[in-house]
């Protein structure tokens, strides 16, 4: 089965996260531990798709705060989401 060429070309790139915003998934990660039980306890956020992980586990795994926190980071997040797009 061959590759579309519109699909075998596409890179993938990591694109960094504002300072502001890998604080505030941080915090709330410390927040909502029982989200996070994948994940290492050295691992750091370093990019906009970190930030999304967070959002999703937020979202899947806590309670009500915690998905009304995703909501609020996620504001946060679409917009960067679109300038990088």
């Amino acid at each position: 089965m061959a590759l579309v060429p519109e699909q075998s070309n596409k890179v993938a790139t990591a694109v960094a996260a504002p300072p502001a915003l890998i604080e505030r998934a941080s915090e709330l990660i410390r927040a909502h531990p029982e989200c996070f039980w994948f994940r290492h306890p050295e691992a750091r956020i370093r990019h906009l798709e970190d930030i999304r992980l967070v959002v999703e586990h937020l979202r899947e795994y806590g309670d009500r705060r915690a998905w009304w926190a995703a909501q609020e980071l996620h504001k946060c997040l679409s917009p960067l989401f679109k300038k990088t797009s």
